[in-house]
């Protein structure tokens, strides 16, 4: 799996205290999006059970809510998203996991969306509906800068945020806000809704 960038802890990408996972690769090019350098499907291949080893320690580590799926367009890795969850659902069932997609829910139900390993329409089909049956939420539909919305977790008035599970209710998705974070060796990460604009 290609993996642009993990947030061990985001207080701003879902309810409660997450880990962010944020996938490598996006052909949506939509303009004037803010994380342009996770577009490329190019980089460090990790295993996907390197992965959910290192998001059930920051688990543990954290006492997580759950795990926020970004990118880049974690839909365009669908197969390994799907193995990723069902893995972390064995692991750790009370995990919480939500997701952001430039895709349509109705493009993701009847598979008209890209996958790096050019899987056929029905199996992604099969791999959305297995990715959707452990989701809790999902913020789906492209970034459309000339619609700017302050809804909780939407960015653009054309994105859509739909409940999958019982565990939430909108009012438990807070207003929008920027998170900074500042690691130990300098490293600086920024991550949530710039609703001034771009702050790159």
């Amino acid at each position: 799996m290609l993996v642009h960038a993990i947030m061990p802890a985001s207080r701003v990408n879902g309810p409660g205290l997450r880990c962010v996972v944020f996938v490598q690769g996006c052909n949506l090019d939509c303009p004037s999006c803010w994380n342009k350098l996770s577009h490329a499907f190019h980089g460090t291949e990790f295993a996907v059970e390197a992965i959910q080893a290192g998001l059930v320690n920051s688990y543990r580590q954290y006492s997580l809510e759950g795990v926020t799926f970004s990118g880049g367009e974690p839909m365009q890795q669908a197969e390994d998203l799907a193995k990723l969850v069902r893995g972390l659902r064995s692991a750790l069932p009370t995990l919480g996991f939500g997701m952001f997609t430039g895709y349509s829910e109705k493009e993701l139900e009847t598979g008209r969306y890209f996958t790096r390993h050019g899987v056929d329409q029905d199996r992604r089909r099969t791999l959305w509906r297995s990715i959707r049956d452990q989701l809790d939420f999902a913020v789906m539909g492209r970034y459309n800068r000339l619609q700017p919305s302050r809804a909780p977790m939407r960015t653009s008035a054309n994105q859509a945020l739909r409940l999958f599970s019982s565990r939430y209710t909108e009012s438990d998705f807070g207003e929008q806000t920027v998170e900074i974070t500042i690691a130990a060796d300098g490293l600086t990460r920024t991550t949530g809704f710039p609703t001034l604009g771009n702050p790159g």
